[in-house]
């Protein structure tokens, strides 16, 4: 199926505008051409599962619905290793987590924090199933998107929790730092 024919049956298939193009430059891997329409049709339903974090023994917390889109395991930082430090450090302190079980480790990006938001909610703008990640809402958190290209030297993502919103920001401000891991 060429990719522009992909591209349709996933705008058909999911609401949020512009969301089947972010999962393929996201790097996503689209399940085959017979799975696509019951994929569009489970999204939303697996979106918003009360259940879909789990928290685990190490005190990470296993994010189902970006495993299965990632077709790897996710996990989010627990609470305690938060940081609010400017852009480039979050970087390398989401890295520096890395280790032989979870060779990646980096910060969310707009499309996995697109996966959180509720855009019916306010402080938090979430899904109910993420309160369980005890999101700090008194500033902005980090992506991994370095705007340098589009938008000059020294800007990135940035995402309120409190409204939702998603903005582009000098990357030598303080934001909140969330890391993420990935395993096979």
């Amino acid at each position: 199926m060429k990719q522009r024919q992909v591209e349709r049956i996933l705008e058909d298939r999911i609401d949020i505008p512009g969301i089947a193009k972010d999962i393929m430059t996201a790097g996503f891997v689209l399940p085959s051409a017979k799975k696509i329409v019951s994929a569009g049709a489970d999204f939303f339903v697996l979106k918003n599962d009360v259940n879909r974090i789990k928290k685990l023994p190490d005190g990470w917390f296993r994010d189902e619905f970006l495993s299965l889109l990632h077709r790897r395991k996710v996990e989010v930082s627990p609470v305690e290793l938060y940081k609010h430090i400017p852009w480039q450090q979050g970087r390398d302190y989401s890295a520096s987590l890395a280790n032989k079980n979870y060779p990646l480790c980096r910060m969310f990006n707009v499309f996995e924090w697109e996966t959180l938001r509720d855009r019916t909610k306010y402080n938090p703008a979430v899904i109910d199933a993420v309160k369980v990640l005890e999101l700090k809402t008194d500033d902005w958190h980090w992506t991994d998107e370095d705007l340098t290209a589009a938008d000059g030297p020294g800007y990135a993502w940035i995402v309120n929790i409190m409204f939702g919103n998603v903005y582009n920001v000098v990357k030598d401000n303080n934001s909140y730092v969330r890391p993420v891991r990935f395993s096979q």
